[in-house]
């Protein structure tokens, strides 16, 4: 099964105040999506903590042209579009009733070991797997970001990996950074009603009642955020209009 595909109805309670759809809650819902291929395919989470491994996001990069509103039918489809032994890449689209492109997204996932977190060759998982190789958007090559000095940032706050951030892979999930790092820009006024892009690189899991500090700085025509936690950078994105 090359593509999978989804019909959602967006749920009212992954919206904001707008009746929009939250960009956390769309990256949620690409994971989500995700899971199931990966479940169908015989990779999903269950198959693989079974093994002792576990998937997890290390690059990631969306678009997002509008957010649907609450209870619009849309259809959000993945595809593996191959890999280079460490990273597996994935893609997705969200497309309206009318099949105009609401979000783009492409991914890079390591599988590693459960309890050691280091990671594992992907020859040893993928094994005859079926790619489709369709590119969603014009970044699929994900290199790692660079951030600008980030020592006197324009705005920054702290945040508790509370036990609600906290998913089955025992550290904060990976949408809930993109909501830290909404949240961040929202500070600024920043239109999310408007197309923008969120580039995001995962460095250090979060445990369990760590902190997180927030910092943000306005670079050029992109805004750069860096969070970090007790074991240093755990994410660095960006954010900008298409």
């Amino acid at each position: 099964m090359d593509l999978f595909e989804l019909s959602i109805e967006i749920p009212s309670y992954l919206c904001d105040r707008k009746d929009l759809l939250h960009p956390w809650a769309a990256v949620r819902l690409c994971q989500e999506v995700s899971e199931f291929h990966s479940k169908a395919t015989g990779i999903g989470y269950e198959d693989m903590v079974s093994q002792n491994r576990i998937w997890i996001i290390s690059r990631a990069y969306y678009i997002i042209y509008r957010r649907p509103a609450a209870f619009e039918k849309v259809m959000l489809s993945t595809w593996s579009r191959g890999n280079d032994g460490l990273f597996a890449f994935r893609d997705y689209r969200m497309v309206d009733t009318k099949g105009e492109t609401l979000l783009a997204g492409t991914t890079y996932w390591p599988v590693i070991d459960f309890t050691s977190r280091r990671p594992i060759r992907l020859k040893d998982v993928l094994d005859n797997y079926e790619y489709r190789y369709e590119e969603a958007t014009n970044h699929s090559v994900l290199e790692r970001l660079r951030l600008p000095d980030m020592s006197n940032p324009d705005g920054r706050f702290e945040q508790t990996a509370l036990f609600s951030l906290i998913d089955h892979a025992q550290h904060v999930n990976n949408s809930e950074y993109v909501r830290l790092a909404i949240d961040s820009m929202m500070q600024t006024g920043f239109d999310i009603d408007k197309p923008f892009s969120i580039e995001v690189n995962y460095q250090h899991e979060t445990q369990p009642e760590d902190t997180l500090s927030v910092l943000r700085k306005q670079d050029g025509d992109a805004t750069f955020i860096q969070i970090t936690n007790s074991r240093g950078l755990s994410v660095a994105a960006k954010i900008a209009r298409p």
